[in-house]
């Protein structure tokens, strides 16, 4: 039997609230892991923090008001999520071995970026079936998303090189501002080489 508007609304929001629920137990870990790591990285933790909870707390918020919050449902878009996070972080595995800091910030750019599609998916759900409210807080988390990747993405090669000299490895710092640029380079004009969206059809 097929879904409903509301049905096909609701499971991505359950969906959308264990993916986040995840993630914010893993930052929080994470926070009180690297204390002792640089104040720039703690902050930006922090602030990653405060976003993921306001995620959590917008989402069971309008799930409530929409009544989609079944405990049944919740549960399993949590085991859902567990699995596909898992499973996401298990394709990384040994790209970086043993070094605890790039590791735990590549994993988080990659929970990261899941929920950043996912929220793709949700507001493309939510819009095409003209769900208003749900489109508005994907949008918004999705922006709030997009710049937390970005946070990261400047993060991650301070964090590799240091890493690296802990090694004893002749890793130059002095090679971040060229590294910096080249990771802008790459963001810079996204669309480049991609069709554009009339160009394509799944159909």
């Amino acid at each position: 039997m097929s879904r409903s508007t509301t049905e096909a609304i609701n499971s991505y929001l359950t969906d959308m609230l264990a993916l986040e629920e995840h993630i914010l137990v893993a930052i929080k870990g994470q926070v009180k892991d690297f204390n002792d790591e640089p104040q720039v990285l703690v902050m930006a933790l922090d602030a990653i923090q405060v976003t993921v909870e306001h995620h959590v707390m917008s989402l069971k918020e309008i799930i409530q008001e929409r009544d989609a919050g079944a405990a049944n449902s919740i549960a399993e878009a949590v085991k859902r999520a567990a699995s596909v996070l898992a499973g996401a972080g298990a394709v990384a595995v040994d790209l970086v071995r043993n070094e605890k800091l790039p590791k735990d910030l590549r994993d988080d750019y990659t929970a990261f970026s899941l929920a950043t599609v996912s929220y793709v998916m949700l507001l493309t759900s939510a819009m095409s079936l003209n769900d208003q409210p749900v489109a508005e807080l994907a949008e918004r988390h999705l922006k709030h998303y997009t710049k937390v990747v970005m946070k990261l993405n400047n993060i991650l090669p301070s964090a590799v090189i240091a890493e690296l000299r802990e090694e004893g490895l002749p890793a130059r710092e002095e090679q971040l501002p060229a590294i910096a640029r080249s990771l802008k380079g790459a963001w810079s004009d996204p669309y480049n080489e991609v069709p554009d969206v009339d160009e394509v059809s799944v159909a």
